[in-house]
């Protein structure tokens, strides 16, 4: 795999955890923000780590 591969999957999943940071951030500073967004924004990064994770040899 090319480096700037491994790099942009490295950025999308950092990028998904400071989204999902922001987010639990919101949650509790007002408690009603919807489960369904806290539940999309784990989809999101369980799916940008494993990309990340096969990009960089682990299964």
């Amino acid at each position: 795999m090319t480096k700037a591969l491994k790099e942009a999957k490295l950025e999308a999943h950092l990028d998904a955890v400071e989204k999902h940071k922001a987010l639990l951030e919101q949650l509790h500073l007002n408690g009603n923000a919807h489960l369904d967004e806290v539940n999309n924004s784990l989809q999101a990064l369980t799916l940008t780590l494993e990309e990340y994770l096969k990009i960089i040899g682990i299964p």
